[in-house]
């Protein structure tokens, strides 16, 4: 019997050079580009993405920046939350796909996964 696709989410991140439309646009296609070569994915796989920016970030979002690309998909855009020792100029993403196997997380740039380990709990 063949694999049958199923319903999977994968992160990512990639710091922008500047708040600017033009940064926004370039991170968000490498980011989403990166997420779908590392990952063996076609676009058609992409059910939705929800991004969230860091505070930083005004200028444009993700979401509008892939829509101008002529991406179709179901896209939502959120502020990221503020906390101390925020990376800056983040924006990431959870995209959620159908996949046949496990799904690789991309972080660019600067980013990372997650805060730092060092909570002030």
């Amino acid at each position: 019997m063949p694999a049958v696709p199923a319903v999977r989410a994968v992160r990512g991140a990639n710091t922008v050079a500047e708040d600017t439309p033009r940064h926004i646009a370039a991170a968000t296609r490498e980011l989403v580009t990166e997420l779908l070569v590392r990952n063996g994915l076609e676009r058609e796989a992409v059910i939705s993405l929800l991004f969230t920016c860091s505070p930083d970030l005004t200028s444009d979002t993700p979401a509008l920046a892939l829509r101008e690309e002529g991406w179709e998909v179901p896209a939502l855009c959120a502020a990221d939350t503020v906390w101390a020792g925020a990376p800056a100029r983040t924006l990431r993403v959870l995209a959620h796909v159908t996949s046949y196997g496990p799904l690789a997380p991309v972080y660019l740039g600067d980013s990372a996964p997650t805060r730092p380990t060092q909570s002030p709990r």
